[in-house]
């Protein structure tokens, strides 16, 4: 190498700044089990409790209606009965067995897109701003805290909106530097600012 290439490169090197060490990081693995601990959290209560006023109005409906037929012996008592029957089975089956259907479908997007069943995340938190790392496919989003307009905590989880639909994930235990309690106070004092 020829000395002009050298300083070149050593007017390159010291021009370009150091990068500051992030206050926390966070590795987050992320797996159906999460995905849906999460999906509950974020989702709304209304939808929830609708739900089961509707299981539990079907279920007085039903036993009413099979009561009435016994005692007074009226048939259409019974077959009003008979046709709420399905209808609150589905009412249970998407109350209980829909989440559960739909983490195996988030899990086999995941097998077709990536070939595993779970994505490993890294989030690191700087002064200003958030960089979260995909390990699957290197893809980097960065964020500042302005666009992050809440944050909810689950058993296992921190979960920071910055859209409509969309969530960072960072894992309570999952912190390589700083801790889960020293986060949250950090990211409550920068949320939308």
């Amino acid at each position: 190498m020829n000395p002009e290439d050298e300083l070149i490169e050593e007017t390159q090197a010291e021009e370009l700044p150091a990068l500051e060490p992030p206050l926390f990081a966070a590795e987050t693995v992320l797996n159906a089990e999460r995905q849906l601990e999460a999906s509950k959290a974020v989702s709304p209560k209304l939808p929830k409790i609708l739900s089961i006023f509707c299981i539990v109005f079907a279920a007085a409906a039903i036993g009413v209606l099979l009561w009435l037929y016994f005692t007074r012996g009226d048939k259409n008592n019974l077959i009003m009965a008979i046709v709420i029957v399905p209808v609150a089975g589905y009412m249970l089956y998407s109350r209980f067995a829909m989440p559960k259907k739909a983490m195996q479908r988030w899990e086999e997007k995941l097998l077709t897109a990536y070939g595993c069943t779970e994505l490993h995340l890294l989030t690191e938190f700087y002064d200003k701003a958030l960089a979260q790392t995909l390990r699957e496919d290197s893809d980097l989003t960065t964020e500042g805290y302005s666009a992050i307009t809440e944050f909810k905590e689950t058993e296992h989880l921190f979960l920071l909106r910055h859209s409509a639909q969309q969530w960072y994930f960072v894992e309570k235990t999952g912190f390589t530097v700083g801790t889960a309690d020293e986060f949250r106070t950090f990211i409550t004092e920068r949320i939308g600012g």
